[in-house]
């Protein structure tokens, strides 16, 4: 009887280190994309795009943390872009950024 109660007891204790675990995961997540939304509004760029990349490795087929990163990226290209004189570049990044789900980020 001892050992019955002790495979109960393990199997529930390992169903609420998954549980625990998957909560570790989704915090790790919106801490990555609050950090990197705090990065946009500080124009720390690309600070927010290592911050989207980390919530992506959170949830690889996220779509609203694809769409942050994907406007970060469009951002620091066309910075560039304008920086080296090729305008006519730098307005086909700004429209493919400008394209996401989510808005804008600021």
């Amino acid at each position: 009887m001892k050992t019955g109660k002790h495979k109960v007891a393990l199997l529930m204790l390992l169903c609420l280190m998954v549980v625990g675990l998957a909560g570790c995961r989704n915090k790790d997540y919106s801490r990555s994309i609050e950090n990197g939304l705090n990065a946009v509004a500080e124009n720390k760029y690309q600070k927010a795009l290592t911050y989207f990349d980390n919530a992506l490795t959170q949830k690889p087929k996220d779509a609203q943390s694809q769409a942050y990163r994907d406007q970060t990226q469009a951002y620091l290209t066309t910075k560039a872009k304008l920086k080296s004189g090729e305008l006519k570049a730098a307005l086909t990044t700004v429209d493919k950024g400008s394209t996401s789900q989510t808005g804008p980020l600021v």
